[in-house]
This record gives structure tokens, C-alpha cells and sequence, in this order.
């Protein structure tokens, strides 16, 4: 009979083990929530439990319970079920492989329910514990066999806590060879200072550990590849590793808070919580995971091209762009300086990227990417924006850990900005010294709030090479004098422009280039000259008109006056002749007008004229004598002895143009002045009204000055009276 009765009772216990709650994950933690609810020292205890779907359901109700060894108080606290039984399914727990490869098929169950602490003690702990754990998770020797334990610690010596709050979920469904960034990040209302720490996972107590099988330990629990062993950032809670091994296993974590005691000056662990995770690592990815980091094709405004590439409108000055996945990427795996992508420009310019900004979720993951820009979108055409491996050393990753293919491209179209509308109009020589180049822009065109400067770039190799030789930030000007080129430069060749502007920190298209007018003639024979000259592109239709220029008599040298020589022509040589020249200094040039029924600046007319440089030459002049050396007195001895009794200044009779001599005595006043001296009438040491001036010392200003030599003189000076 007692035989009977034990096989009865091993045939009872076998459908309850094999009807187990198969625990497979979870966390616990509480929220003070006394100030709230009015009821004081009250906490709220949320109970999160992942379950295998095979094994029996968990019901409405759990217990936790709430003891202090310190404080000698146990109690039983009913937690009750908050939301329906779901599947993990909905947390995207099958996003990275089949759910037919899934060793487990985890079902959740969240519970909340209500404590009062009214004692303060250092050591409480809200604990749950059950059996048992399914069969076949690798990491755990027997695991069917093993119970589930795990606790939140509150010390309220300090005053009410609340403990670090999981936020993302505690499974992991992930494949072989991916790269994890498997973020546990908690949050924490009171201000409180968070460390992160793996623990051993535990089977039915506080110090009891599950028996982790060989190769398995809390600190290793998966097998990792090289390139990615298993760590944990105590700081910010982030596991990363690389699995390569097909396997199940569990992660314990736990989250301690620190608070600095001001009395004692010294760091004090409030609280913590505990998690355990489920990860079971899958040999194959679904197939959209192993294509890395995707672009969403049905993305809003999102369509391909011919070739196959994502192609989307954006409106002009736009200074982000966001970018659409078809399955989240991992935060960790985004460079926040921007450079896990470039964006260039219609006209192949690099466009700085400020800042790559996610929009992560619990799980540290995003669907959306905003990439920001430092200046906006701001000419028509099409922007390419494709990945690259960023500073942080890889492109971006999947959840899953796959990444992005470097240069993975989308193509933004702007279509509606303002094209500027700008023409170098033209290139003159002035008065054959240097090259004068104008420019000039349609303002509808141009937006003066991005505008930044403009360029003009110079040839001195016939267009081989260009550089920039002159930039500006008016954004109203709209010629420029290039003085680096001299005289005597722009006698031996023509030089080549072109303008651009930018705008928005960028290049806009050019304008065309337009080269100055270079004239060379054959000076043997200056009664019949042949001269020569480059053609002029600024404008269509272009006529030449050779000009003649004669120095006149008592001009500065380099002063013409100028007449057409002949009629307009479009060739480009001629012969110049001017049989019986008289001597003089003559030049010549060639000029070129707009055409009238083209558009005309009438706001700088110097703007519709191109002129050449000059061919200057000379038929000999009498030369023209000397000016004598002035020599003036410093006494006078007016008493008729012959010996100096007039100021006499010896040279003055050179200066043909001006003589002006002034007289003044010690105290400024003017006693004698003549603005045509002659020596043969000089001053003979009396005042205007001819009364003989006391002895003494005078002051004596003499300018003078000579056209024909150009020259120009004025002396100070004493002469004594004696």
C-alpha cells in the first residue's frame, strides 16, 4: 500500500513540473509615491515577469515580499496584474530572426501593487521568487530544474526613494555576427548617482546562483568572437559584444544609487534594481537584417530613380534632413558630430553636417535619423547624401548589429530656389595701367541674407590656370580695378576673368570667361603702322573702333586727345598712317562699344566700353633748357654802396609760370609782395608804400613754378636789414 501511494504521488508531481511557469526574464523595482496619494511612507512595486508561452500562465496575482533583517519586519505584499498577457512580439522581440528559430516563445506579464514603509531601515529588500526556468537554456546546467529570484533594495535611512526604473526590454532575440549595443539604461527621479554591475543570475534566494554550465559564467554569459568580447559600461549601462555561437543564456544586471550624505560627507547606496535577461543567440538572421542599415523606400516623399537609388523632394533652405529606416539602428552606433554621413552639393561642394540626431526609444534604438545641416539647402539640383564609417570607426549599426553599407546613397532634389543670375560683362584696360573688370547680377536672383562674397579669378596662362585675386563682401559692388597688373604687364599680353559668388558658404556656377583686348603693332615705321589686336568675347556682334591720340602742347605727358581713326571694324588688324607727323608724343588704341540693341549699364556707362592698351610712340621734340638753381639772399645792405642793396635771387628768372615773392617782418605782417618778381625790379628794402624798413631780420616766402618742366618750388627763409 505504501508503494501504491508513493507511485500516486510521483505520477501527481510530474504534470507539475512538467506544467512549470518556465521564467525566462523579468525586473523589479519600486516608485515612493506618498506625496501623491496622500498616504505617507506608501511605495509602488511594478513586477515585470517574461514567461515561455508552453508553460502554464502565471495568473492575476503575485507576491513580493517586503523585509528588513534590521529592522526584524517581513511582509507579504499582493501584486496585481496591470495590463493583459501579451507576446514579446509586440517589443520587435522577432525583428532580427525567424520567429521559427526562436528557442523560446516569451510572453509578458507586468504587476503593480502598493507597500507602506513606515519603519526606516537600511536594509530592505522586495524580493519574488518562483520555479521554475524551461529546459534547454544552454548557459544554465539542468535548467528546467532551477528557480527565478530577484530583488530591489531600498535603504530609506535618507529620506523616500524611488529606485532606478528599467526602461528597455529584458530579452534579446539576436543572430550570429552581429555587433550589440544592448542598452539597460535606467532612469532615476530623485537626482541620485547610478552604477551598473552584472550579477550572478540566482535560483531560489538572495545568495543562491544558478548553476552556469561550462564555459558560462555571470560575467561571461555568451560566447563572444574577438572582435567583440562581452562588457558592460558601469556608467551608462550599455552592453556591447559580438556572439558567435548559436546558444541561450541568461544576463543578471542590477543598478545601485548612490546618494551623498552631507552629514557624513560620503556616498550611500539608497536602492537599487535587478533585471534578468533571456538572450538567445539564433545561427541565422532574417534576411532584411544581413542587408544592414536599409533607407526605407516607402518612406513619405521617398521614390527611385532609373538606377535604382532613393530619390526625395526637400524645399529650398532646408537645414535638416531625416532619413527613414526599415528596421531600427542602434543609438550607440550614431556618430552625434555627423560624420557617419556626407552631403555634397549640385555642383560636387561638401556640405558640412552639424549633428546626426536619433530618436531613440527605451531600447536605445531609432527609426528616424535628422540629419542637421550647418547651412541650408540652397541651390536647385540634386544633393547626394551617402554613409560613410564615421569617427566613431564603423557606419551605422542595425539592432541587430548588422551595418550600413558605406556609400548607401539618397538623392535630395531642390528644385525651387532662386538660380543667380550673374555675367561678367566686361574687361577694359584704363588709360593703359590696369585691367578694370565689371560684373554685374539680376538682385531678384540673388538672396543678400546668405550672401557671402564675390570672387573675381584671373589667367595669366591663356586660360590654363586660374587664381583668385580679388574677394569682397559688399554685395553691392560691382567692378574692381586689378592694380597687380601694371603699365607694362598689360603691354605684353591679354589676361582672362571670370566671376562667382558665394552664397550659403558655397560656390555658386561662374560666369563666362571673358579676356582683355592686347594690341601689338610694328613701330620701324611710325608714318604707317600696322597694328594688331586679340578678338573681344564680353558681348556678341563685336565692333572695333582704332583711335588716334595726340599729346597737345603743354599737356602732361600720357594726356591725349583722341579721335577715331578710320571706320568701326570687325576684323581684328589694320594699318595705321599718319604721313608728315609733327614732332609730338602720339599713341594709339582700340576701343569696342556694346551693342546698342543689346542691354546697356546705363548706371556706369564705362561698363559698355572695352578699351585695349596703348601703343605709344614719339616723333622728337626740341628739348626743352634747364631751370637755373635759386639762390636766395639771407642780407641786405641797402646804403648805395653797390654791395648788396637789393634783394636780388639769383635763378628766379626760370620759373616762367609763377614768381610770387612775399615779405613779412618779425611780427607776421606782410611790409612787401610782388606775384610776378623780376630781378630787374627787385625789392630794395622798403615797405609797401616805399618808407625804407628798419634794420632787423624779415621773413621771405617765394613760390614759383614752370609748366613745361613740370616743376613746382617754394623757399622760407630770412634776410637781415642792416
Amino acid at each position: 500500500m505504501r508503494i501504491f501511494r508513493l507511485l500516486f504521488a510521483l505520477l501527481m508531481l510530474a504534470p507539475l513540473a512538467s506544467e512549470a511557469s518556465h521564467i525566462i526574464g523579468g525586473d523589479i523595482q519600486y516608485k515612493y509615491v506618498g506625496d501623491s496619494s496622500g498616504v505617507p511612507n506608501q511605495y509602488r512595486i511594478k513586477l515585470v515577469i517574461y514567461r515561455e508561452a508552453t508553460g502554464i500562465t502565471l495568473g492575476t496575482t503575485q507576491t513580493v515580499t517586503v523585509a528588513s533583517a534590521s529592522c526584524g519586519t517581513t511582509q507579504n505584499i499582493t501584486v496585481n496584474l496591470a495590463v493583459p498577457e501579451f507576446s514579446a512580439a509586440l517589443y520587435g522581440a522577432y525583428d532580427c530572426i525567424p520567429q521559427s528559430s526562436a528557442v523560446f516563445s516569451p510572453m509578458v506579464n507586468i504587476y503593480t501593487g502598493f507597500v507602506i514603509l513606515s519603519q526606516q531601515c537600511p536594509d530592505y529588500k522586495m524580493s519574488w521568487t518562483q520555479c521554475c526556468r524551461p529546459g534547454g537554456i544552454t548557459g544554465i546546467t539542468g535548467s528546467a530544474g532551477v528557480g527565478f529570484y530577484f530583488e530591489a533594495e531600498l535603504n530609506n535611512t535618507l529620506g523616500n526613494n524611488s529606485s532606478p526604473a528599467f526602461l528597455s526590454r529584458p530579452i534579446s532575440y539576436i543572430c550570429i555576427g552581429g555587433f550589440i549595443n544592448y542598452l539597460q539604461n535606467a532612469t532615476e527621479p530623485n537626482g541620485d548617482s547610478l552604477q551598473y554591475e552584472l550579477i550572478p543570475a540566482r535560483d531560489n534566494g538572495p545568495n543562491a546562483s544558478v548553476p552556469y554550465a561550462a564555459g558560462f559564467s555571470f560575467t561571461q554569459p555568451i560566447h563572444t568572437a574577438p572582435i567583440g568580447p562581452f562588457t558592460l559600461n558601469q556608467k551608462t549601462g550599455n552592453i556591447s559584444f559580438v556572439a558567435n555561437t548559436a546558444e541561450t543564456s541568461v544576463i543578471a544586471i542590477r543598478v545601485n544609487e548612490y546618494r551623498f550624505d552631507s552629514t557624513f560627507f560620503v556616498w550611500v547606496k539608497v536602492g537599487s534594481s535587478n533585471r534578468e535577461i533571456q538572450v538567445s543567440v539564433a545561427s541565422n538572421c532574417n534576411p532584411a537584417v544581413n542587408a544592414g542599415v536599409r533607407l526605407d523606400p516607402t518612406a513619405p516623399g521617398v521614390s527611385l530613380d532609373a538606377q535604382g537609388r532613393q530619390t526625395k523632394d526637400y524645399n529650398c533652405l532646408d537645414s535638416s534632413v531625416t532619413l527613414k529606416f526599415t528596421l531600427a539602428v542602434q543609438c550607440q552606433s550614431v556618430s552625434p558630430d555627423g560624420s557617419d554621413f556626407r552631403l555634397t552639393n549640385p555642383n560636387g561642394q561638401p556640405i558640412p553636417i552639424k549633428a546626426l540626431v536619433p530618436n531613440c526609444d527605451v531600447n536605445g534604438e531609432s527609426m528616424t535619423l535628422e540629419v542637421k545641416l550647418f547651412k541650408p539647402l540652397s541651390m536647385n539640383g540634386l544633393y547626394y547624401l551617402y554613409s560613410k564609417v564615421g569617427n566613431d570607426g564603423n557606419t551605422l549599426l542595425n539592432k541587430c548589429g548588422k551595418d550600413m553599407a558605406e556609400f548607401d546613397t539618397i538623392i535630395l532634389i531642390v528644385n525651387d530656389c532662386v538660380d543667380l543670375a550673374m555675367d561678367l560683362t566686361n574687361v577694359t584696360i584704363d588709360q593703359d595701367e590696369h585691367p578694370h573688370v565689371y560684373w554685374d547680377v539680376d538682385t531678384t536672383t540673388l538672396p543678400r541674407y546668405l550672401f557671402n562674397m564675390w570672387r573675381v579669378h584671373r589667367s595669366d596662362d591663356s586660360g590654363s590656370t586660374y587664381q583668385v585675386v580679388y574677394t569682397t563682401t559688399d554685395t553691392n559692388l560691382r567692378d574692381w580695378v586689378d592694380i597687380n597688373v601694371d603699365a607694362n604687364r598689360v603691354d605684353v599680353q591679354h589676361y582672362r576673368y571670370f566671376a562667382d559668388a558665394i552664397v550659403n558658404g558655397f560656390t555658386q556656377p561662374s560666369t563666362d570667361t571673358v579676356k582683355s583686348i592686347l594690341l601689338r603693332g610694328d613701330m620701324s615705321n611710325t608714318q604707317s603702322i600696322p597694328v594688331g589686336w586679340t578678338s573681344y568675347n564680353a558681348w556678341d556682334s563685336v565692333v572695333y573702333q582704332v583711335q588716334f591720340g595726340r599729346n597737345v602742347p603743354g599737356t602732361p605727358p600720357g594726356t591725349y586727345l583722341w579721335a577715331d581713326y578710320g571706320t568701326p571694324t570687325m576684323d581684328s588688324s589694320m594699318v595705321v598712317s599718319n604721313p608728315g607727323l609733327a614732332p609730338g608724343q602720339y599713341a594709339i588704341r582700340v576701343r569696342s562699344v556694346r551693342d546698342t540693341n543689346q542691354v546697356t549699364y546705363t548706371a556706369n556707362p564705362m561698363q559698355d566700353t572695352a578699351y585695349s592698351n596703348w601703343i605709344e610712340f614719339g616723333e622728337p621734340v626740341p628739348p626743352i633748357p634747364p631751370i637755373d638753381t635759386v639762390i636766395v639772399p639771407n642780407v641786405m645792405t641797402p646804403n648805395g654802396d653797390g654791395q648788396n642793396d637789393v634783394f636780388n635771387v639769383r635763378g628766379i628768372m626760370s620759373y616762367t609760370t609763377l614768381r610770387t615773392v612775399t615779405i613779412m617782418n618779425r611780427y607776421g605782417k606782410v611790409v612787401y609782395r610782388n606775384e610776378d618778381y623780376d630781378n630787374a625790379q627787385p625789392w630794395t628794402g622798403t615797405d609797401m608804400s616805399g618808407s625804407k624798413l628798419a634794420e632787423g631780420v624779415y621773413f621771405y616766402v617765394i613760390k614759383l613754378a614752370d609748366t613745361p618742366n613740370n616743376a613746382r618750388l617754394e623757399l622760407n627763409g630770412t634776410v637781415t636789414i642792416l
